[in-house]
């Protein structure tokens, strides 16, 4: 009886292999599938709940309506090979996906595309060449380059048809070591992001929500001495400054929802300047934001018109004073940055991320030239 029930099983899984290549190689035969037929493979964790980017990003590509099977790492940690490391969410080195506990859930799916969406989630080598010949194509993440490049991205994006980063200096990294890779358009998830009733608790001047970094230490502790400054996050009390925990879920938009002003500092863990998701959610839910000025932000936003631009400590607290005091201004600003922000978001983003990846036989120039397309419009 075992070994009937071996043979019935692997004939089981031959006819899916087979169907599962059949799909994918018809697929691109006749015509290019469209994001609303495509069935896409999503693997990604989000321990902040629905308001972590990964999260956003999957309900972004639902909503543009792709078939989705969502694949939860948080959920599924037996699932993750770290090399014996502490699961540290590819901060210090790949996160390998098991086999044995991933290809039976591929099999039964029958994906077009797997999308491993940060976290350093890869396949092996060796189990991406099998999960290729049944027709599958690779699109990977990274959200917290440059600082995990060297550590975890750059052992990772080889194995992918297809390399987003969020960061500009990045691309070029990977493109030298023959990777096809763009950088990646940020966006927002107007689905969870949107304006609601403040509540007493929260309101205040101004608002952080975010840890304690060098880059943001003594701005947000000067704003404490000068305004009613609420903040979030890790390690602040080390440094004098009080901080009022975690706030995650839904409970942030009442916290954002309940300050005059947040504002959002612009660069990583080890000091690298990028664009924030950040600046488009806290958009999306109706802020007044002040950000860093810096050249990248003219990408999206206008200065001045979607939101506040400072540059250092003493320009920062003038134009909160400013806003503070011109509570009509502040209004308009607010208006004007949750619809610019509103042109950003996730479901219409993944479509032109898809590009790349869904043309049939490009050439690496050809390609290039896509990734161009893709961030002019961004």
């Amino acid at each position: 009886m075992d070994i009937i029930r071996v043979i019935k099983k692997q004939w089981n899984d031959t006819i899916l292999c087979l169907s599962l290549l059949l799909q994918n190689r018809l697929s691109y035969l006749f015509k290019t599938p469209k994001p609303t037929s495509l069935r896409v493979f999503y693997i990604g964790g989000y321990w902040r709940g629905a308001n972590d980017i990964v999260a956003q990003m999957l309900h972004g590509l639902q909503k543009a309506g792709a078939n989705v099977f969502e694949f939860n790492t948080d959920k599924n940690s037996d699932a993750l090979n770290t090399e014996d490391r502490p699961y540290d969410r590819g901060t210090f080195g790949p996160v390998w996906l098991v086999k044995d506990k991933t290809f039976p859930d591929i099999l039964r799916f029958r994906p077009h595309i797997i999308v491993c969406n940060a976290g350093g989630l890869s396949f092996s080598s060796t189990d991406t060449a099998i999960l290729k010949k049944w027709g599958i194509r690779f699109l990977g993440i990274a959200l917290s380059e440059p600082d995990v490049y060297a550590s975890a991205t750059s052992k990772i994006a080889k194995n992918f048809d297809v390399f987003y980063t969020n960061d500009k200096h990045s691309v070029e990294v990977h493109r030298n070591k023959g990777i096809l890779c763009y950088q990646l358009p940020m966006a927002t998830d107007d689905s969870f992001f949107y304006p609601v009733q403040p509540k007493p608790e929260y309101e205040c001047d101004v608002l952080h929500l975010g840890a304690a970094h060098a880059d943001r230490i003594e701005a947000v502790r000067t704003l404490t001495k000068h305004f009613n400054t609420h903040v979030y996050g890790e390690f602040w009390g080390k440094y004098g400054i009080e901080n009022r925990g975690f706030v995650l879920g839904e409970e942030t938009l009442h916290v954002l929802s309940s300050a005059k002003i947040v504002v959002v500092f612009s660069r990583t863990p080890a000091g690298h300047q990028i664009i924030k998701p950040q600046l488009f959610n806290f958009l999306s839910s109706g802020c007044l934001v002040a950000t860093e000025d810096f050249p990248d932000l003219y990408q999206y936003f206008e200065p001045g018109k979607d939101l506040i631009c400072f540059n250092g400590t003493d320009d920062l607290l003038q134009k909160v004073k400013f806003y503070l005091e011109h509570p009509e201004d502040a209004n308009d600003l607010r208006q004007a940055g949750r619809e610019k922000a509103l042109q950003y978001t996730w479901d219409k983003v993944w479509p032109k991320l898809f590009t790349p990846i869904m043309s049939k036989q490009l050439s690496t120039s050809t390609k290039v030239r896509a990734s161009q397309r893709i961030n002019d419009r961004h």
